[in-house]
Formats: C-alpha cells, sequence, structure tokens
C-alpha cells in the first residue's frame, strides 16, 4: 500500500503507527455538516490534525468528489516533497504519542489511543482560545509603537469624523446661498472649504504615513525574530522543513501580518468612524429616511461573516501552496545539472505546472470569495436607497421638506456606501493576515532543541574529547550510532574510518552540538558539552566539511568569516598556509573577487582551500576535518596535507577520512561499521589485525601498494 484515503476516526492512528501517507475524506449530510460548522470550535477534525495541525489533507463536505479525490491520490504518490512532509508530520505524531506519557496523567495499563484520547482533549483546549491568543500575539508587536499609532488612528478619526460635514456643506449651498441667496454666506464658503480641505488634507497624510510607517517597522521586528529563530534551531528542524519554505514564510506572510496590523486597523478604525458620522448626520437631517436607509445595513454583515470564514482557510491553504511551489523552485535551480544529465526537464516542468495549476485554483476560488462581498452588499444596499429616493423624492414634491436637505440625506447615504463596501472587504484582508500569522508562530513557536544551560559551566582547561556509551537516532527507529565510546586525547590526531552510513559524521556532529546524543554522554575536558555555554563551546571549534559552503560574497570576506576582527595580513597568511593564495591573486579582482552563490564560480579544490583557509584563521584548539582533502587533485592534496599538518599542531583533532592515505600519520584510528566501533589503533596496527581496515585499505590501494597481497593482505 502506497498511500491512503480514511474516513474512520480510529483507522487515523493505525496509518499513523505504519507511517502511510494518507487523506482524510470527510462528508456527511448537509444537515449535520451545517450544525458542525455552528457548534465546533475545531478547525480541523482528523486526530493526527488534532494533535498536529497541518499533518494531513482533510477533504470536507463540498469538496468531497471524484476529481479532488484522483487529484490528491496523483499528488500523494507522486509529489515527493509532499510526500515526504506529510511522512514527517505522522513521524512527529509518532514520536508525540511515544512520549506522551512523560507529558501526560496516564494510569497503568493505558495504551496508545488512550494517550492519543489525552493529547486530542488538551488541543482541543487549547485551539478554543488559540484565536485569541493569537490576537494577542500579534498585538505585542504593535506595543514599541503604539504612540505612532495612536496619532495615526488619531488621523483617523478626524479624517473620517469630517465625512460628516460635507452634507452640510451642499445643504447650506442649496438652502442658503442658492434659494435664500445669503450673500455674507457665500463669501464665507470658500474660506471654511479652503480650510477644511487642508484640515482633511492633513489628517490623511497623518494616518497613511504613520500607519505605513509603524507597518515597516512591525515587519522589521517579525523578520528579525523569525531569523533570529531559524539561526537557533537544530539541523533536525531542517530536515524536516525545505528552506524555500521557511523563505516564503519570511517574506509572504510577514506582509500579510503587516496588512492586518496596519490597512486592516486602519480601515476598521477610519471607516467605522465614517459609518458613525454619516450615519449622525443622516440621522439628524430625516429619523424617519434614515430608518428605511439603514435596513439593509445589518443583513450586510452576514456575508461578511459567512466569507470571511472560508477566505481564511483558503489563504493559508494558498501560503503553504506557496511555500511548495518555492521548494520545486529552489530544487530545480539547485539542481539544475543533475535534471538535465538525467533527461528529467520534462518530469520537473510537470511537478511545477502541477503545483502552480494548485496554487492557481486556490487563489482563484480566494479572489471569488474576495469579489462576491462587494456586489452582494451593493445589491442590498440599492433595495434601501430605492426606498429612500421614491419616499423623499414624494415628500419634496409635496413640500414637506428642501431640496437641501433631501440632497443633503442623499450624499449622506451615498457616502456611507463607500465605506461600507470598504468595511466588508477587510474582513478577508484580517482573515489572510491571520492565517498568515498561523503560520509564523508556527516557525517562533518550534521548539528549540539545542541551547546553552541557564547556568552554564566554567569551560575546563583541556580539549580531550570523550564519548561515553553514546547513541543516536535521526527518526527514533534507524540507530545511526550504537553504544559508542571514545576518548581522543589532547593534542592528539583521531581518525575516523568506515563504508558510507557507518556513523562517521554523526559521531563529529556531536561534538559542536549539531545534534544531542540520543543516550550517553559527550565531554570536552571532562565536562559534557550540554553544560558548556553553547557559543563558547563552538568557539573553540574549527570546521572543514567534505561540501564547503562559501557566501556569496567576495573571498576575503569568506576567509575573515573565521575571525572578523583579524588584520588583512592574519587573512593573507591563512590563505598562504592553505595554498590558496596563488590562485587567488589569478582571480579577476583578487581577493575582492565575488565568489557566487554557494562558492560555485571557483573549482571544487579552490572551495575547499577557501575552507581551509577559513579554519587556519579561527585558530581553534579542537579541529574537525570532514574529508577537507577530497576535492582536490594529487598536487593539491599534498601542499593542503603539509598545511594541514602545521594547521592540527597541538589540536585535538578528529578526521574523517574516506582516502585512507590522509591518515596514515594519525595517533589513533577507529574503525565504525554500522554506527558501532570494531576497531581501533594506528594504521600499522590496524593492518597487522586483518580486520575491517585492511580491507578498506586493500580495496582501495591493492594495485598500488606493493606491500598488499592478491588477497588485499598487508603482508608484515
Amino acid at each position: 500500500v502506497d498511500v491512503g484515503m480514511l474516513k474512520s476516526g480510529t483507522s487515523n492512528l493505525e496509518a499513523t503507527a505504519a507511517g502511510l501517507p494518507f487523506t482524510m475524506v470527510y462528508k456527511s449530510s448537509p444537515l449535520s455538516a451545517a450544525i458542525a460548522r455552528k457548534l465546533l470550535k475545531l478547525k480541523e477534525f482528523s486526530m493526527v490534525n488534532v494533535i498536529r495541525t497541518g499533518t494531513v489533507r482533510e477533504i470536507l463536505q463540498e469538496e468531497v468528489g471524484s476529481e479532488t479525490i484522483s487529484a490528491e491520490v496523483e499528488r500523494l504518490l507522486f509529489d515527493e516533497a509532499y510526500r515526504k512532509k506529510v511522512s514527517q508530520g505522522l513521524t512527529e505524531v509518532t514520536d508525540k504519542l511515544s512520549y506522551a506519557g512523560e507529558e501526560t496523567e496516564l494510569q497503568a495499563g493505558e495504551g496508545s489511543f488512550d494517550r492519543a484520547a489525552i493529547l486530542a482533549h488538551e488541543a482541543t483546549q487549547v485551539k478554543r482560545s488559540a484565536s485569541v491568543e493569537l490576537r494577542h500575539r500579534i498585538g505585542q508587536y504593535l506595543k514599541p509603537y503604539w504612540k505612532q499609532f495612536a496619532a495615526a488612528m488619531a488621523c483617523m478619526v478626524l479624517y473620517g469624523a469630517s465625512d460628516g460635514v460635507v452634507p452640510f456643506l451642499v445643504k447650506y449651498i442649496l438652502d442658503d446661498v442658492f434659494q435664500n441667496q445669503n450673500e455674507a454666506f457665500l463669501w464665507a464658503l470658500p474660506v471654511f472649504l479652503i480650510v477644511f480641505s487642508i484640515f482633511r488634507a492633513g489628517c490623511d497624510f497623518g494616518q497613511q504615513f504613520l500607519m505605513s510607517r509603524v507597518g515597516h517597522l512591525i515587519v522589521r521586528d517579525l523578520r528579525n525574530d523569525l531569523n533570529d529563530r531559524v539561526l537557533k534551531l537544530s539541523s533536525g528542524y531542517f530536515l524536516r522543513n525545505p528552506a524555500a519554505g521557511l523563505i516564503s514564510r519570511i517574506t509572504s506572510d510577514v506582509m500579510l501580518v503587516k496588512t492586518l496590523l496596519t490597512d486592516a486597523s486602519a480601515s476598521v478604525l477610519r471607516d467605522s468612524v465614517r459609518i458613525v458620522a454619516l450615519m449622525g448626520t443622516a440621522i439628524y437631517l430625516d429619523p424617519f429616511l434614515a430608518l428605511i436607509a439603514f435596513i439593509a445595513f445589518p443583513v450586510g454583515f452576514y456575508p461578511i461573516y459567512k466569507f470571511g470564514r472560508k477566505m481564511r482557510k483558503l489563504s493559508k491553504r494558498g501560503q503553504e501552496a506557496v511555500g511548495s511551489l518555492s521548494t520545486i523552485l529552489h530544487e530545480g535551480m539547485s539542481g539544475e545539472r543533475i535534471v538535465k544529465i538525467f533527461g528529467r526537464e520534462d518530469f520537473e516542468r510537470g511537478r511545477f505546472q502541477e503545483e502552480n495549476d494548485s496554487l492557481t485554483r486556490t487563489f482563484v476560488s480566494s479572489e471569488r470569495v474576495r469579489a462576491i462581498t462587494g456586489p452582494i452588499n451593493e445589491v442590498l444596499a440599492s433595495f434601501a436607497i430605492a426606498g429612500v429616493v421614491l419616499y423623499g423624492g414624494h415628500s419634496v414634491i409635496s413640500g414637506a421638506r428642501s431640496q437641501g436637505d433631501f440632497i443633503a440625506f442623499l450624499i449622506s447615504v451615498f457616502l456611507l456606501y463607500d465605506p461600507f463596501k470598504k468595511l466588508s472587504k477587510v474582513n478577508n484582508t484580517i482573515q489572510q493576515g491571520l492565517s498568515g500569522a498561523e503560520r509564523l508562530f508556527e516557525v517562533l513557536d518550534s521548539p528549540i532543541e539545542i541551547s546553552s544551560p541557564e547556568n552554564p559551566r566554567e569551560f575546563p582547561k583541556g580539549f580531550d574529547i570523550s564519548f561515553e556509551d553514546v547513541s543516536f537516532s535521526y527518526d527514533g527507529r534507524n540507530i545511526a550510532l550504537k553504544n559508542v565510546s571514545l576518548t581522543i586525547e589532547e593534542g592528539k590526531k583521531t581518525a575516523l574510518v568506515g563504508f558510507s552510513g557507518s556513523g562517521k559524521s554523526t559521531l563529529t556532529d556531536l561534538v559542536p552540538r549539531f545534534i544531542d546524543p540520543t543516550s550517553g554522554v559527550v565531554r570536552i575536558g571532562g565536562v559534557p558539552t550540554n553544560e558548556l555555554d553553547l557559543r563558547e563551546l563552538r568557539e573553540k571549534i574549527s570546521l572543514v566539511g567534505q561540501h564547503t559552503f562559501l557566501f556569496n560574497a567576495s573571498v576575503y570576506h569568506n576567509i575573515s568569516y573565521g575571525n572578523a576582527s583579524c588584520s588583512e595580513e592574519h587573512v593573507y597568511r591563512a590563505a598562504r598556509a592553505a595554498h590558496a593564495h596563488e590562485f587567488i591573486q589569478k582571480l579577476p579582482n583578487g581577493y575582492q573577487t565575488i565568489v557566487g552563490e554557494g562558492g560555485f564560480s571557483l573549482s571544487g579544490g579552490e572551495r575547499q582551500r577557501i575552507a581551509i583557509a577559513r579554519a587556519i584563521l579561527k585558530d581553534s584548539p579542537i579541529l574537525l576535518l570532514d574529508e577537507a582533502t577530497a576535492s582536490l587533485d594529487n598536487r593539491s592534496e599534498r601542499e593542503v596535507q603539509l598545511a594541514l599538518g602545521s594547521l592540527e599542531h597541538g589540536k585535538t583533532s578528529l578526521v574523517i577520512a574516506h582516502r585512507l592515505s590522509t591518515v596514515r600519520d594519525a595517533d589513533c584510528i577507529v574503525v565504525l561499521r554500522d554506527g558501532e566501533i570494531v576497531e581501533r589503533g594506528t594504521h600499522k596496527e590496524l593492518l597487522q589485525q586483518e580486520g575491517e581496515y585492511s580491507r578498506l585499505y586493500s580495496l582501495q590501494f591493492a594495485d598500488d601498494d606493493p606491500e598488499v597481497n592478491s588477497r588485499g593482505v598487508h603482508i608484515v
């Protein structure tokens, strides 16, 4: 079974436990659906979504159909990014259920379904106040700028209230100037109009500028907080969440929240004040006509409420689709050579078009909801205006009221329609902003799995590294390291060798706490690493990886990244030590040459030597090398080995080696297989054992080393 389409509540958990990507399908009678919408506070109904929101797709009521279900099955089967996202969510739900006993009060004998029920109950309790909590959290970003926001609001109130003056101006112009021919009023009117216009213009400028300024400041703060959180998240988070999707949240969703806090809130206040002022004017001019005109307004709020809820759902789905589309686009650009060499352009084109079509359908549905709100209210308003015109016209003809009174009243009603129409649309903006905020706070609320302790211990004087009965698993099931115990003496060089997947990189990642062990302890100088300040710990470690990363900046910037306060001479000295100075000088702008995204304007060997120069410049007492010479030719490798020899001198070095020729001089070579240490010793000692290391060595050098016989056994 590859995918599931489920409609049973308990089968949720069974599919989750089996790791089966699935979609929930819900359809009931129209009456049951209507009652559920009114009474249930839940936004999602699948058990896994209650425990972890957005884990699987829910196809509800009107959406249920052969076309929708077929499209979802195809997406689960053929969209690898989407399938991976669902599977990762199911893994998190499984983990949460597995450890629920530590988080909830359970009685003896209770199983996974009991834990699921408790977690679901807790989740629903939270969800009932989630909307209020969401608005409160958004409002916190306004607090630092409340004075500017208040000033903008004051400008809005004054600007909105001034609308109520316009009908009176029309009344006095018609009655006093044209009908009563009041010449004194005629001379005073232009002065009043100029002053009135200047006042409105000042208020309009104040509200627009101040609200825009506050909005951009809020966007700045949100992006800073998001970036700060992303920098603190562990490596595992980025395995579960594509970078392009995170970028979409930081760029696109932030703007939705900005619109919510500024444009939407401004519209609510400004247009509400305009409505109140114009309604007061209309009632003052003619209470009975006002009653006729305002009958339609309460009715007009129903579609605002009705379509607003749907708009929020569509908006969140659209933002998620933007993230998926960004991920596919980023993968296509990053892996363009792989796409081309395997002739998969048509596949990638189809994958992108399918996601793009899905995104377009969501946005078109959003626009349909947005577009229909205004026309509905316009039709309702037309009935009220028609009644006003009919009754008011008769009263003017009969002499019951003057033309000025009636025209002034009519203008107030027409002016009232504009803010009401804007107010009816602002709910859609609010719902979009709330959906964007939900996605942003999902990132901001992501747990920081690896951090400094509250009271870190003083960093030890020694730099020996010890692994004590260390085990690690990435997903709770597949074991990467199993009961590893190893001591690396201070100032000594220890090499890790073994076939791919043996756990070498995982063991190395434990030292700077990119990951923490599932069980066991890692110590430096006898102190557990999780009791040390994280920043100080990483300051003591230099790293050169197999897959070199360079910033899209100058060569000088990339080298000095290892020590931002160093002098130019130190940068040049580090480059020379890494045998990079010569080729750098031949670049178009020397050390100021921009290396491009990822440094791909340089060769692999050139990128590697810049990374080595960066590590040399940092000059940390602990050195981690993940096959640092993997991308170098034989000549460059010999030169860099000399540089690494001086770099490693006196440092506690942990080296991952695929080329065994680079670690013959290691003080200790540790052989890993399936996450366990199977051999350890010097190069000569391990060859004499004729075990795993001897087999690895023979595979690499059987044809080149005369000391290796035809069976691959080293002859001593």
